[in-house]
């Protein structure tokens, strides 16, 4: 018996251990648990080696002499190895039998295979993963939830960006793995549940390695990166990475093909890790993340200018032409923790980490010339600019105890104090009274500053009575001092019936609490009263927390030791359902509340390993979403939709896409070319026809075809090699919108999906 650990000291689960004999064979192999513990038994006494092995880690040989005397727990420490080339060693791991949950993990090979290879962004991994649609403006909703999505590094939840999802938090090519949880969340998960993004970084190891990379191709995009990680010393690892991507569709373009007006950007990131471990019981891992980038906003050609606004600018002034319009967005985001780890013994071990955040996102608009495209004086308008500022800060603590083999205890807290700061400027003209705009451009500014606490805490019992029934049985307490004052105490139970190693069916149920961002639109303080930026409901009630009931029932089957199943069906019943929303050309998101809502759909995920140089993943995924009633935001939602909302039918979710479906496919040519083919199919977003109801039909589907050949060269020198790959992005050059600007709630602008794209990339291991 033992356990198997990172070298930062997390336990690993879902590690392979193998037991070998004087002559090399293999006598017993097992898998460790959800605390990295593994138990296997020999048929005779002798002298074996033990190791484990996860993808791409591996841990040194133990050697052990069993006989007479009791044997000592042997602790198996994964470290990196490095491979000439990217092919997989081992089949698909087992299954795991006693959690509740869907998880969905993917590993770095599998984010390497992909077509653009690590290059990828947040949201385009993402896609691949059971019910995650495309919603443009990097944000990925996942079985239909407007984003809501946690990310997790070393255990740490890492507070939102102002802008959401808009700019990544952390670029794939430094993760290692990410384990996705979807529903059936444990008791340690709250705020942000749609889905669980768990990810583990690369680390320094030693010998040090690195890489050099050049990515680039069409739409002007060329994206240079670095990383390296090593050692100083014995106990101390590091890790660097740094990235810079220019490109010309930073933000999806309101126009279809490659003419793209206005819209280059620039985007750097930098990361660093470093792991100090102080002793065999004692490991401090230090993280910072810092990204930086600009936007140009796309533009549309061919557009007429207003005559009625022209002629109330300041004379003399002469719109340029609609492409040229000059709106920018730059962001600024910087993230850090400190995160103490510690074995007290085998079986008590926590974690208690400190982080800290600063974002700020700041549009500037060019008033004149916007207004002077308006389309129609009848309904509200104005040009606005934002600046929004968050400064986030706080502490966590994850106690495990490892009661016996039939109990597993985990409990923790965490306080978080986040600071929102919001300015918003807003050009526009005076009303007549009769909805006509008059006079000359007016500027009104609001500002706010609100300032929120956040506590969580929970405990959770899995309690597993025999081989065949796993109870994962918990509750957390959240309480918020928002702009209200709100809690919830909610249970979360999930069972587990393991049929046979090969087969599980789980059942759960949760109570979720999601309370709003403190990122709104300052409108309440603007003074629009008698302007044309007034709003036609001028309703301000303050956003509630989202509280939901979520059931999920699923299975998990191991067809053969090379193929894998996951059956999963879900259903949200909710008051306050939260939504988000583009008003305008603005890529800051403002929020919203129904009144009650629902979201409910069930999904397929299959993994196949059909010979040692193929492999395939496939998912297909069904959903709905509606809402009832609108709780908060009426003053940013016109009043038709506001009607449509408060109808007794409701409406349905703008972010709602009623199917997905994704497929990869890996083939490994001649031991050191792969070549990969990736499908991506999506029935559209919702939208409406003119003068229907909001939401009430979808936009046209879409399947796009990518694909990729990378090749490995060997190099002279020691351990080194050169990776070249050639990508197509939308092979078949399909034309088609993400969403439409039209018929949805708040959404302003369309956003068209890439077209055919080919890219190059090569990379430099050493």
């Amino acid at each position: 018996m033992g356990l198997v650990q990172n070298q930062d000291l997390r336990r690993v689960a879902q590690a392979m251990i193998e037991v070998k004999d004087q002559a090399g064979s293999l006598v017993a192999s097992g898998v460790s648990n959800a605390v990295g513990e593994f138990t296997l038994s020999v048929p005779t006494s002798g002298t074996y080696s033990v190791s484990a092995v996860q993808e791409t880690y591996r841990s040194e040989y133990v050697v052990l002499t069993l006989g007479e005397e009791p044997v000592k727990p042997v602790t198996l420490t994964l470290s990196q190895t490095k491979e000439v080339s990217l092919e997989v060693v081992a089949p698909l791991p087992p299954i795991n039998t006693k959690t509740s949950s869907e998880t969905y993990s993917l590993s770095r090979k599998e984010i390497d295979i992909l077509p653009r290879g690590n290059n990828n962004d947040l949201h385009d991994v993402l896609l691949t993963i059971p019910g995650a649609a495309y919603g443009s403006l990097k944000q990925i909703h996942i079985r239909q939830d407007h984003a809501n999505l946690q990310l997790r590094i070393d255990g740490v939840p890492i507070p939102e960006t102002v802008s959401s999802t808009f700019s990544d938090v952390i670029s794939p090519r430094a993760w290692e793995r990410a384990d996705i949880v979807l529903g059936g969340m444990e008791a340690n998960v709250g705020n942000k549940t749609a889905a669980l993004i768990d990810i583990t970084t690369k680390s320094g190891t030693k010998p040090g390695f690195g890489s050099v990379q050049m990515f680039g191709g069409s739409n002007k995009t060329i994206n240079p990166s670095f990383e390296y990680g090593g050692t100083i010393g014995e106990k101390f690892r590091y890790y660097f990475l740094n990235s810079h991507l220019a490109t010309n569709r930073g933000i999806e373009p309101p126009t279809l093909g490659h003419s793209i007006f206005h819209g280059q950007s620039e985007r750097n990131q930098t990361m660093f890790r470093g792991d100090y471990q102080y002793d065999n019981n004692n490991n401090i891992t230090l993280l910072f993340l810092n990204s930086i980038a600009k936007y140009q906003i796309p533009t549309s050609p061919g557009q007429s200018a207003n005559p009625t606004i022209l002629g109330l600018l300041p004379p003399g002034f002469t719109p340029v032409p609609s492409e040229m319009i000059d709106e920018n967005q730059k962001e600024n985001n910087q993230y850090g923790h400190l995160v103490w780890r510690r074995d007290i013994n085998t079986r008590n071990f926590f974690s208690l980490a400190g982080y800290a955040r600063h974002t700020r996102a700041t549009f500037r608009t060019d008033p004149f010339n916007v207004l002077a495209y308006v389309p129609e004086v009848e309904e509200p308008f104005s040009a606005g600019s934002q600046d929004r500022t968050g400064y986030s800060g706080g502490m966590r603590m994850d106690y495990t105890y490892v009661h016996s083999k039939v109990h597993l205890i985990k409990a923790g807290f965490q306080v978080d104090r986040t600071q929102a700061i919001n300015k918003t400027r807003l050009f526009t003209f005076e009303d007549d009274g009769a909805g006509n705009p008059i006079g000359g451009v007016l500027n009104r500014g609001g500002d706010n500053r609100l300032i929120g606490w956040r506590q969580e805490f929970w405990i959770q019992d899995q309690w597993t009575p025999n081989e065949h029934w796993t109870f994962n049985v918990g509750v957390r307490v959240d309480v918020v001092q928002y702009q209200r004052d709100e809690g919830q105490i909610s249970p979360r139970v999930g069972v587990t019936y393991r049929y046979n190693p090969d087969h599980a069916f789980h059942v759960y149920y949760g109570r979720l609490f999601t309370p709003p961002n403190l990122e709104r639109l300052a409108l309440a303080g603007l003074n629009t009263e008698g302007t044309k930026a007034h709003p036609e409901d001028t309703t301000n009630n303050l956003p509630r927390a989202e509280r939901a009931h979520y059931f999920q029932l699923g299975s998990v089957h191991a067809l053969t030791d090379w193929a894998t199943l996951q059956l999963t069906g879900y259903y949200k019943l909710a008051n306050y359902l939260s939504d988000a929303h583009q008003l305008g050309t603005t890529p800051l998101l403002n929020y919203i509340a129904f009144e009650r809502g629902w979201t409910r759909g069930a999904d397929a995920a299959l993994k196949v390993w059909f010979m040692e140089n193929l492999t395939g993943r496939a998912n297909i995924a069904w959903g709905q979403c509606k809402g009832y009633g609108l709780q908060s935001g009426h003053n940013l939602v016109h009043f038709e939709e506001i009607a449509d909302i408060t109808s007794r039918s409701g409406v349905h979710c703008d972010h709602q896409q009623t199917v997905t479906a994704s497929g990869i496919l890996s083939y490994r040519l001649f031991d050191r070319t792969t070549a990969t083919g990736q499908m991506l199919f999506a029935s559209g977003l919702r939208t409406a026809a003119e003068g229907a109801k909001t939401n009430s039909s979808s936009s046209p589907s879409y399947t796009i075809y990518n694909f990729s050949i990378s090749h490995v060269i060997p190099l002279p020198w020691a351990g080194q090699k050169f990776v070249i790959g050639f990508d197509i992005v939308n092979a078949l050059d399909q034309k088609y919108f993400i969403n439409q600007g039209e018929g949805s709630i708040g959404l302003g602008v369309s956003h068209a999906g890439m077209p055919r794209s080919y890219f190059f990339r090569g990379q430099w291991f050493f």
